[in-house]
């Protein structure tokens, strides 16, 4: 459309925006009404986005219209984000009990990953052969693909009947230790998801997109292999160990001599990072009761959505006066301050 790059960090980022100020109408539709309902309509808002989004390549108009339905879109899909993500944890934490309720967020979190691993060269390939129209028609299609595997899989039933609800000062009470470690770890992830690539091409190294891959690769596998190992070795203890290595990783990228290095700490970071939301999602789902589980668990996701959200800045005013390699700095040093507040949350505990 031939606008700024700021305007598009401007629709990139509204998306983001949009699934933090929904997270606890998402947790409170899971709560009342169920998570299948939650998992539909989040569904029914991406399918929306999708209508949005063809809406924009259909029809010939100035490019300030379009823009503003694309802005449309980029909040439909926010919204659908966060009732499909916090539908999906409640529905199987409730199918399988709260004792598996790290190996859910484990395999979930891989399995939205793997969706971003096939979706990117996917769409990129649709945006090739048929410009905007291919891939907003593939948006609008997909979710009717969820609702039918949804059809088939039984529901639970809505928490409230379980109890009541606490309120929503409590929610936050309990959340607040668990998910301020989480926004911590979120300020690595952020770091290396905008600046990596900027580090390595500063510093004149070949491998930035590999740097990407290694951290991904590595956030994934250990997601698939040590999916049990909240539960087997303590959800407190493998937060700690998380949040350690994670701050390693980092710290060895701002010191890295070299690109191979700079890529073994970004691998170190992604793996320190993927175990992190599953076991402080543990001693949230422990904490809360049933009644407010899902809204519990939207909040506790909010501070990770927050964290990402406002990295992307602040991170970038550091770097203009100190480089790139500063940033990294910053990201390793708000990872250790997570291990002190695990620390703390252990402490409590006992």
């Amino acid at each position: 459309l031939g606008f700024h790059n700021v305007v598009v960090g401007f629709a990139v980022g509204v998306q983001s925006l949009a699934t933090v100020l929904t997270r606890k109408f998402a947790g409170r539709t899971a709560d009342l009404r169920g998570a299948r309902v939650a998992l539909m309509r989040g569904l029914t808002f991406v399918g929306l986005s999708g209508v949005a989004l063809l809406a924009t390549g259909l029809v010939t108009l100035s490019p300030e219209p379009r823009l503003a339905v694309l802005t449309v879109a980029r909040l439909l899909l926010g919204v659908g984000e966060s009732l499909c993500i916090t539908g999906t944890l409640t529905w199987a934490i409730g199918s399988l009990g709260a004792s598996q309720s790290g190996r859910v967020m484990s395999w979930t979190g891989a399995a939205v990953f793997s969706g971003f691993a096939v979706g990117a060269p996917l769409g990129l390939s649709l945006y090739g052969a048929t410009a905007l129209i291919g891939v907003a028609i593939a948006i609008c299609l997909l979710p009717i693909a969820g609702w039918v595997v949804i059809s088939r899989i039984p529901g639970v039933a809505p928490m409230h009947q379980t109890g009541r609800a606490l309120p929503y000062s409590q929610v936050l009470r309990i959340v607040f230790l668990p998910g301020l470690a989480l926004a911590l770890q979120g300020v690595g992830f952020a770091v290396v998801g905008a600046f990596v690539v900027l580090y390595f091409d500063a510093s004149r190294w070949s491998g930035a997109a590999v740097a990407l891959s290694a951290f991904g690769l590595a956030f994934v596998l250990v997601r698939l292999i040590g999916g049990r190992w909240p539960e087997r070795f303590g959800n407190l203890r493998v937060a700690q160990a998380s949040l350690a290595v994670e701050a390693v990783g980092l710290l060895l990228v701002w010191q890295a001599p070299g690109a191979w290095l700079a890529l073994a700490g970004t691998a170190l970071a992604g793996a320190g990072a993927s175990l992190i939301f599953p076991s402080l999602g543990i001693e949230v789902v422990q904490r809360a009761p049933a009644a407010s589980r899902g809204t519990s668990l939207g909040t506790y996701a909010a501070f990770q959505d927050v964290a990402i959200l406002l990295t992307g800045p602040l991170a970038g005013a550091v770097a203009n006066p100190f480089g790139y390699r500063a940033v990294f700095l910053c990201g390793g040093l708000a990872a250790a301050v997570g291990v002190i507040v695990v620390v703390i949350l252990r402490a409590r505990r006992r």
